[in-house]
């Protein structure tokens, strides 16, 4: 096996820094808007299924439902402040704004720089990765304040 350069090893393992990070992104991405689709629709479930209950549709002499109807019904507040709290769209489009993000530097680094920068473009390339990182942690930051935090 031939030996390869020091400094193409550099740029093929950033390459592959970049892709696998954006490949994560993408994963945590769908697993976000996963979360948040399961809470919705578990909350409309939940909601007919209480109206439902409510109304007895299944209530008979022995049993009554309606009890059943309350508790089946706060499933659909859970849901809510659950997705509320977990900033499920929050992060579905942090990820994706992510995702964008680094795969501007990797197309960068592809097209304009031909597969082939000399060192102090990647070291640019670098650069730009820990500026979009830092940005990124901060907009999250910015983004999941509570209401008391956001008075500065």
């Amino acid at each position: 096996m031939p030996d390869i350069d020091p400094h193409q090893q550099k740029i093929r393992d950033f390459l592959v820094e970049l892709t696998g990070e954006m490949d994560s992104h993408a994963c945590k991405r769908w697993g976000d808007a996963w979360l948040h689709q399961s809470l919705v629709i578990g909350a409309a479930i939940a909601g007919f299924l209480s109206l439902a209950l409510g109304l007895g549709l299944w209530s008979d002499a022995q049993h009554d439902y309606r009890k059943w109807a309350g508790i089946v019904g706060a499933l659909t507040s859970v849901a809510t402040i659950l997705s509320q709290q977990l900033n499920c769209v929050k992060a579905i489009n942090w990820h994706e704004r992510m995702r964008v993000e680094l795969d501007g530097i990797r197309l960068q680094l592809v097209y304009e720089h031909e597969s082939n920068p000399n060192h102090p473009q990647l070291a640019g390339l670098s650069k730009q990765l820990r500026h979009v990182k830092l940005k990124m942690a901060r907009e999250w930051e910015k983004a999941t304040r509570g209401p008391e935090d956001k008075t500065g």
